[in-house]
């Protein structure tokens, strides 16, 4: 057996015993325990035929907006005015061509989503110093 074959006989092995190391991990008595004693910090979300488990320990508050020089399309904003709310940061400066593309599908998320619930905040970081005017 040369040693093209050999080396690539390894590897098919190696990644054999890989996937097989992983499916008696994953469905070992002992995880499913330490799993299952989980269940009370999960949140149950129903999304069209899927259902989420969503980890309720691992939610902080976030810290108040502050330092904030201006505002330009809004009043400033408070986390009250934004309990309940799902919040969209995004960061963007003036000459980023990706920011830039992505303002179809943000003005377009806005108009689909807007009413029910969703806040788009955009957050200039201007990298350069013509951006900063």
């Amino acid at each position: 057996m040369n040693t093209d074959n050999l080396s690539a006989l390894v590897v098919g092995i190696g990644v054999v015993v890989l996937i097989a190391g992983f499916g008696v991990y994953f469905n070992s008595p002992g995880l499913n325990k330490a799993v299952s004693g989980q269940q009370e910090n999960f949140k149950h979300a129903n999304i069209g035929n899927a259902t989420l488990q969503i980890d309720k320990s691992q939610f902080r508050l976030a810290p108040e907006l502050a330092k904030i020089s201006g505002y330009i399309n809004t009043n400033p904003i408070t986390l009250a005015d934004l309990k309940g709310k799902v919040v969209l940061v995004d960061f963007w400066t003036y000459s980023c061509i990706n920011c830039i593309r992505t303002i179809p599908y943000l003005d377009a998320w806005h108009e689909k989503y807007a009413d029910k619930g969703l806040v788009i905040i955009g957050v200039h970081t201007p990298e350069f110093e013509f951006e900063k005017d």
